[in-house]
């Protein structure tokens, strides 16, 4: 019996060893760091990594904006707490699984608030946390498009572009597509059941807003930071594009002009593949 215990307990500590040294794939957190002064302490950012087989994203989020981009070079795989024989500072992932991992970089910062001159900076993750505006805006942009019978706003819409009128605007559609499909796709709306969710490609990042629909025509939008609330018209021109309204000088209209993402493919997953290497 004893031996059996023995050998079980072995087996249970190679199965342990062997769960710290898988590839972080998901999202994680960042829980703490050891600082410039040696001292571990909690995440000053509100920062996290999503690990995917075929690329490494950084998102983090301040107030109400968040940017979404690729600050890793290489793909998170586990590499062991050691020195790369090859480059001495070359980043090190360890203590590693579904659960977290530890990231260990080489920082050439200076005058960094947390981050070292020329030494590693360590940093801890954890898988399964978020805090409530980063858990609604990553939620919305790894969900399959939306679709809502009783809600029509309810999904992704791309922007089209600007007009200062709406009356020929249905006979310019096909050419404000034709722009978008040409590489000039610069910005995305994501409306859910509480909130809006902008985001720009040229800025790699965009904003978060509380949502309350009054009817089919109005949006109330606030501000999720300061509880600034602003009503918005919308002027529908099909059921799968919309026009809303945007005064300027106190006097003028233009119309920022809206069309639904036809397919299912989640808003991530096309950012994700502009940062591919094929």
């Amino acid at each position: 019996m004893k031996k059996n215990v023995f050998f079980t307990f072995l087996a249970l500590v190679a199965m342990t060893a062997q769960a710290q040294t898988e590839n972080p794939r998901g999202v994680y957190k960042l829980t703490s760091l050891i600082d410039k002064e040696g001292v571990t302490i909690q995440a000053p950012f509100d920062q996290y990594k999503i690990c995917t087989d075929s690329v490494t994203l950084m998102f983090s989020t301040q107030g109400g904006n968040f940017s979404l981009g690729k600050n890793d070079t290489q793909v998170f795989n586990y590499t062991g707490k050691e020195p790369d024989a090859h480059d001495a500072t070359a980043t090190r992932i360890f203590d590693s699984n579904a659960e977290h991992f530890t990231l260990k970089w080489w920082s050439t910062y200076q005058n960094h608030l947390y981050f070292p001159h020329n030494d590693w900076c360590t940093e801890f993750y954890e898988s399964g946390k978020y805090s409530v505006h980063a858990k609604a805006i990553l939620d919305a942009l790894m969900s399959p498009n939306a679709f809502h019978p009783q809600n029509p706003f309810i999904g992704t819409w791309r922007f089209l572009g600007m007009m200062d009128e709406l009356r020929d605007v249905k006979k310019q559609l096909s050419a404000l597509r034709k722009d978008v499909e040409e590489g000039m796709d610069i910005g995305n709306l994501i409306f859910t059941h509480s909130y809006a969710i902008m985001y720009s490609k040229g800025s790699r990042g965009g904003s978060i807003e509380y949502a309350a629909y009054n009817g089919k025509k109005k949006i109330m939008m606030g501000d999720v930071q300061h509880q600034k609330v602003h009503e918005h018209t919308f002027i529908w021109l099909s059921k799968d594009c919309f026009a809303i309204e945007v005064h300027l000088d106190g006097y003028r209209t233009d119309y920022q002009i809206w069309e639904r993402v036809p397919d299912s493919t989640p808003l991530f997953n096309r950012i994700a593949s502009q940062y591919v290497v094929h």
